[in-house]
């Protein structure tokens, strides 16, 4: 199963404190969880808990303060997690999807560069119709 796939929100934004400080004890996060918050301490705490908990992140306590650190590399995670949303994507409607994320997503000119990169490598190997990968179902 995908670490990521359960993952909420609010622990979201502790991995991303966790990525960009690389480690980081509970008082680090909660101080900059506060910037954006206003979550109470124990409720940031239980967020590290639980990613702690689901095997995401690593906790050093061989000293005080503990240490956090992601077990997972952001790009890691960002790609298990959107891999996991589009599994349970019909394959005729990914492109959709994909075209509404570009539609109401902040990119920069070099991203869509990138963008037009990967597409036109892929347009290589694409088949000229997806099929659906839908069970079928019956109606009763």
């Amino acid at each position: 199963m995908n670490k990521f796939e359960e993952v909420s929100s609010a622990e979201w934004q502790v991995m991303r404190i966790l990525w960009t400080l690389n480690s980081a004890t509970s008082s680090d996060i909660i101080a900059n969880l506060n910037k954006k918050n206003n979550w109470n301490d124990s409720t940031i705490k239980t967020l590290i808990g639980r990613l702690v908990k689901k095997g995401i992140v690593e906790v050093d306590n061989t000293k005080r303060p503990f240490i956090y650190t992601s077990k997972y590399t952001e790009d890691n995670g960002i790609k298990e997690s959107v891999n996991s949303m589009f599994d349970n994507i019909c394959d005729m409607k990914k492109a959709s999807a994909i075209s509404d994320l570009i539609d109401d997503s902040p990119i920069s000119k070099n991203d869509i560069d990138q963008l037009i990169i990967k597409l036109e490598e892929k347009r290589k190997s694409a088949p000229e119709k997806v099929a659906c990968n839908c069970l079928k179902v019956e109606e009763l």
